[in-house]
């Protein structure tokens, strides 16, 4: 079993916190995500992800090793035959090493398995290509090994759920070898299993790893780290590697993103930077070495603004070691442009021989837009306040400029109830005080509902019907539910923690949230929204020969595309919101959409828009 001391103590600390947190402050819930908008977003934007199985022609020779630190959301070709698993950074609580395979509920687009399924069954797989086992290898010396985590930041697998391990015998049959049922979050565990059986020594073994869960959403989560199987090994084979743990982050103080025009009014008379770049790397079983780490940041172009003198440090095995390079006075340039992104690449050399070289480097973009974010852009798990009357949900920030506020980006996540007719209002606050419970609400839009269905990065878009002049200074934006008896669930961010700009009101009474994390709550701002709105009735190209019906739909709209291109949709209602994306397919599910207009947009293999058409829903 791998496990650090710090880590044991803090999981108690966690659990302890949680405890108190449950007696004191019931009315805050966290809930499962009913889908995965990471996966959504990443197949909007690329045709290059494996969302087919990989071919099995290719025979594979030990050792096996994969730690699944290398860029991507799907698990490697070159090691894996299917693409159920997701692989990411975001949810496994301190990793072997960055980046974790994570089994859930739903599958490779980021959809439940079956939305109406209210039982544990088999959902993901991870199998391993075939790998040839066969001639002189000693069987008394094959070791496979893995790391598990079960729940890690996103939802627990309950009692009746399960990770399971299984391997291909010489006739074709698989072999259960290991299983666990579910259970909370805990440390990375390490599972040692010997291969010394000759049922296994033949030249097109496999391994295979799945789950059961409850297929109606994004819950369930077991993460998977480091797997290896290797001859000539021992029990607990010693993995000699060094590597990060954690994903690149902001290096703003306050924000994770700002709008562009706001971070150069705040730079005019402040320094919105942290002072000093910290992250840690882990040694694991490497011995006593020596460390060389290196910075860059880069604009959008590739030209170098920020290349400090590499830093030296020594480590030593099963530690932790951390490292900091200060930015100076480093601070994001100012352009004229109105948006910007910058590149930010930590990486570290090592001195001898290193078994991994992709969990070497960590890699951010910082990005300048139109909004202010707390979050990352990844929710792992789904936030609610329940109470008799009254709920509010308010969110801080503060601003740096006067300008507009025009609308509100809220990631709304389903929380197995239909909440798509459900009202709120969506509001604006200047002055909100919980020791005194007061408030002050300037602006509030009624007849407002959540939109949570495939839009793009989970997030739907909220404008504001009039334009709302605001000073530089703290304002709070959010809603108010019009029925207190159901929970519209947000999307949470456990990578990062801001909540202590997270307000809710029940009964009457304002409190802070007591929950780590981030509501993905985005406030929108200047003279124009220019990103995922289009007027329902101004087309971006005209009307293609792409035929719709019925007209109007209620439940299915029957698409016919004359060319065989178009690969993705988006549909947007009539105020420009959009609220719905995915894979183009000949039949569209609509039942969720309120009635109204809308407009289909069709893309391209390349992203390119190639129709639109406009349509009705009636029920």
């Amino acid at each position: 079993m791998f496990r650090l001391n710090f880590n044991k103590f803090r999981f108690i600390l966690l659990l302890s916190g949680l405890i108190i947190q449950l007696k004191s402050y019931s009315q805050e819930k966290l809930i499962p995500l009913n889908y995965n908008p990471v996966i959504k977003s990443n197949l909007s934007k690329s045709s290059t992800q494996p969302v087919l199985k990989s071919s099995a022609n290719s025979i594979l020779i030990l050792p096996f090793i994969d730690d699944f630190s290398r860029d991507g959301i799907y698990p490697q070709t070159d090691h894996w035959l299917d693409s159920n698993a997701f692989v990411n950074s975001n949810y496994p609580d301190d990793p072997i090493t960055i980046g974790v395979a994570t089994l859930d509920g739903i599958d490779k687009y980021g959809n439940p398995y079956n939305i109406n399924s209210g039982s544990s069954v088999i959902a993901d797989y991870l199998t391993s290509l075939p790998i040839d086992l066969s001639g002189s290898i000693n069987d008394t010396t094959i070791w496979f090994s893995f790391f598990y985590q079960p729940q890690g930041l996103g939802d627990a697998p309950e009692t009746g759920d399960s990770l399971v391990v299984e391997f291909m015998d010489s006739s074709g049959t698989w072999q259960h070898m290991w299983s666990v049922p579910g259970q909370p979050d805990t440390v990375f565990q390490r599972v040692n299993i010997r291969l010394n059986n000759k049922i296994f020594l033949h030249n097109e073994f496999q391994f295979r790893f799945y789950n059961y869960a409850t297929v109606n959403g994004n819950r369930d989560h077991w993460n998977i780290d480091y797997v290896i199987l290797k001859a000539n090994a021992v029990y607990n084979d010693p993995i000699r590697d060094n590597g990060f743990i954690r994903p690149g982050k902001t290096l703003l103080a306050e924000y994770e993103s700002m709008p562009y025009q706001h971070y150069k009014e705040e730079a005019l008379s402040s320094n919105p930077m942290v002072s000093t770049i910290r992250d840690s790397i882990r040694d694991i079983n490497y011995g006593p070495t020596s460390f060389t780490y290196r910075a860059t940041i880069t604009d959008e172009s590739g030209s170098i603004l920020f290349n400090p003198t590499p830093s030296t440090l020594s480590g030593n095995s099963n530690t932790i070691v951390p490292f900091s390079t200060s930015l100076g006075s480093f601070v994001f340039p100012s352009t004229a442009a109105n948006k910007a992104t910058f590149r930010m690449k930590n990486y570290v050399t090592i001195t001898g021989t290193q078994s991994n070289l992709y969990n070497d480097t960590v890699k951010y973009s910082q990005i300048f837009d139109n909004y202010y974010a707390y979050d990352d852009g990844s929710a792992e798990i789904g936030y609610g306040v329940s109470g008799n009357t009254g709920v509010k949900m308010a969110y801080k920030f503060d601003v740096k400029k006067a300008d507009t506020l025009r609308g509100v980006r809220i990631y709304f996540n389903p929380t197995g109830v239909n909440v798509s007719n459900t009202l709120f209002q969506l509001c604006l606050w200047d002055q909100l005080d919980t020791n005194a419970n007061t408030d002050h609400l300037v602006y509030r839009q009624i007849n407002q509902r959540p939109q949570n269905i495939d839009s793009i990065n989970g997030f739907a878009q909220y404008l504001f019907d009039t334009l709302l002049v605001v000073q530089p200074g703290p304002i709070w934006v959010g809603f108010i539910q019009n029925t207190a008896s159901v929970l519209i669930g947000l999307g949470l961010d456990r990578n990062t923690d801001h909540h202590d700009k997270m307000y809710y009101q029940v009964d009457g009474y304002w409190h802070g949230s007591r929950v780590a994390g981030s509501w993905m709550m985005r406030p929108l701002f200047g003279d124009s929204i220019y990103e995922h709105t289009i007027g329902i009735f101004e087309p971006p190209v005209p009307e293609s020969n792409i035929h719709l019906f019925p007209q109007p739909a209620n439940q299915y709209l029957h698409v016919q595309a004359e060319q065989q291109n178009e690969v993705s949709y988006a549909i947007y209602n009539a105020t420009g919101q959009l609220v719905k994306t995915g894979e183009l397919s000949p039949t569209l599910d609509v039942a969720t959409l309120p009635d109204g207009t809308y407009l289909l947009i069709v893309f391209s293999r390349q992203h390119n828009i190639t129709g639109s058409r406009t349509f009705l829903i009636q029920h």
